[in-house]
């Protein structure tokens, strides 16, 4: 139908009203700009094309926001622009009106935070440091951000100091978001929940995975009421029982409490949260979930129960899983009814079962499962098993095995699952096996990892086939001979991991230049021979080198046109 005469009054009028908009708007003040290009000049390389001297940074940069009519910078978001640099520049703190600020997925090659500067964001609302290789104490700068209502600092090397943990909390009552993933809050002992409990009430988002937390949840912690994740995965040492005010929660969405230590019953009332989506319990081995029946209309899209004391009263209330994507199991808890019931869970696509239980059927039901795209397992015997029922599922995308015997040869048939983007063997018993050249046809491949396996052979020339890998990782599986030349020419390789085997042989014929796009390579504990290759030192991604533990020779060139090498260790 065509535009009545009205609509196209009202788009006219509204395109210029932009016109008018963008006329008026204030240019770029000089000082910002000057600030800006300072800071791109501290970056490695030219991923900042767009800032140029004499154009106008508030409407031609990338990752620039202005005040419309003062000219000033309030919004940086350089997130995952693959920017790289020694160090935070100085020249970022000119920018004081900035209300935003995202550096996350740049490479910042190790470096500490400004000690001083983040004060003067008095204005800053949200604060993503995340994933930048930073390390060191959060300085108290950060501390004074009294108007944040998101911080990411997660994924980094950083710890609590000056200030505490809970003089940092003590300003900011006004978040609403707290990602510290990684960081290590340690020093603040069993008090980290009493300090979130009376210092942010308001949160919504807690992350809090892998920060070295200890002790139990204080009973206060239930003051934060307005919580819709919380996610205290990988601590190890929170320990106590799951607080039952969570069933309380009536907009949590995620739950994670992973790989921790508590203890108990689990709280039967929070499966009844219809908001909840995520629900991960693994991992803590003292913890007793017994599950008479999930709610109609639950709306789980994550459960993960293996490595806990899991029973139920009534399997057939899986049956109302019809939300569930991904689901983890202990092989042990898995009775005859149950696979039934798993098998035609209409959007299940991510699967993990975990042994140990060698008898279980395990082929009579997982083979029908042919919409999985996620498969992990491990714990079983493969001399036992058919080794068919893995060639059925074709959709497969990830295939992780861990802890398993082959007593029989690797089954050829996971050559044939052509959509694989990643390969995993961990832990894995493979006695006098080699890597099968059948790797060679998965060529959609992007990671690739083996770990604690034990090989024998070389790696086969045919992993030269893989031409989208970008991680490939042998970590203490006894594999021996020479490293394919073709591993070097392989068009998207990143991370090159090859430590602690039986390699043996020169570098130095390795070809020159690299095209790959290398940025990480560890071929360290190993019987490599002969001079350090002049090749490696012409990469232009190259930030890791570890070649130490062999019998290499010859000295470390940096080369000027290339970046500094922010780790490299080639002690002999």
């Amino acid at each position: 139908m065509a535009p009545t005469k009205e609509r196209l009054h009202s788009l006219m009028h509204l395109f210029i009203a932009c016109l008018l908009k963008l006329s008026t708007a204030a240019p770029c003040l000089p000082d910002q700009a000057s600030s800006l290009l300072q800071l791109k000049a501290s970056f490695i390389g030219d991923n900042l094309p767009s800032w140029q001297a004499g154009t106008d940074c508030c409407h031609h940069w990338e990752g620039v926001t202005c005040d419309m009519a003062l000219g000033r910078v309030i919004s940086l978001d350089l997130g995952e622009f693959d920017l790289t640099s020694s160090r935070l520049d100085p020249a970022l703190f000119n920018l004081t009106s900035l209300k935003n600020l995202s550096l996350a997925f740049n490479y910042f090659s190790g470096a500490s935070l400004p000690a001083c500067g983040f004060e003067r964001f008095t204005d800053i609302m949200h604060l993503n440091l995340s994933c930048t290789n930073v390390l060191d104490h959060i300085p108290v700068g950060i501390a004074c951000l009294k108007n944040l209502v998101t911080i990411d600092l997660s994924g980094n090397g950083l710890y609590f100091e000056r200030p505490s943990f809970k003089t940092f909390m003590a300003n900011m009552s006004n978040l609403r978001e707290l990602y510290l993933d990684g960081v290590d809050l340690s020093s603040s002992g069993s008090t980290w929940s009493t300090v979130l409990a009376d210092s942010i009430p308001q949160l919504r988002v807690l992350s809090l995975s892998g920060c070295s937390m200890s002790g139990s949840i204080h009973s206060s912690f239930s003051k934060l009421r307005s919580l819709t994740m919380i996610d205290l995965g990988y601590n190890f040492e929170l320990t106590g029982k799951v607080p039952e005010y969570f069933s309380k929660l009536s907009s949590l969405t995620v739950l994670d409490i992973s790989s921790n230590k508590f203890e108990g019953h689990f709280p039967t009332k929070i499966f009844q949260l219809k908001s909840l989506r995520t629900l991960d319990l693994s991992d803590n081995h003292m913890l007793s979930v017994r599950l008479t029946h999930f709610p109609t209309g639950n709306n789980l899209e994550t459960l993960n129960l293996i490595g806990t004391n899991f029973s139920y009263g009534m399997p057939s209330s899986f049956a109302k899983l019809e939300h569930i994507k991904k689901l983890g199991l202990n092989v042990m808890d898995i009775d005859n009814k149950l696979p039934a019931l798993i098998s035609k869970l209409p959007s299940l696509d991510d699967l993990q079962l975990m042994g140990p239980d060698t008898k279980n059927p395990i082929l009579s039901w997982v083979s029908n499962l042919t919409q999985l795209t996620h498969l992990r397992f491990g714990g079983y015997d493969f001399s036992e098993l058919v080794s068919t029922w893995i060639g059925k599922l074709t959709r497969l995308e990830s295939l992780t095995i861990v802890d398993c015997s082959f007593s029989i040869p690797i089954p050829y048939q996971i050559g044939n699952l052509t959509k694989l983007v990643e390969l995993e063997f961990w832990s894995c018993d493979f006695p006098e096996q080699r890597m099968p050249s059948w790797i060679g046809n998965l060529t959609k491949l992007v990671s690739f990892s083996i770990s604690h396996c034990n090989f024998c052979g070389p790696i086969p020339s045919t992993i030269g086939n893989l031409i989208q890998l970008e991680e490939l990782a042998v970590r203490s599986s006894h594999i021996s001979g020479k490293i394919p030349k073709s591993l070097f020419a392989l068009p998207a390789l990143q991370w090159l991991l090859l430590v602690d085997n039986q390699l043996i042989g020169s570098l130095e014929d390795i070809p020159a230049p690299l095209s790959s796009p290398l940025w990480w390579i560890d071929l360290s504990s190993n019987q490599l021979t002969g001079p350090i290759p002049k090749s490696f030192f012409q990469l232009k991604n190259l930030r890791i080198l570890h070649l130490g533990s062999n019998k290499l020779t010859g000295p470390v060139k940096a080369n000027a046109t290339r970046p500094i090498l922010d780790q490299i260790n080639y002690t002999v």
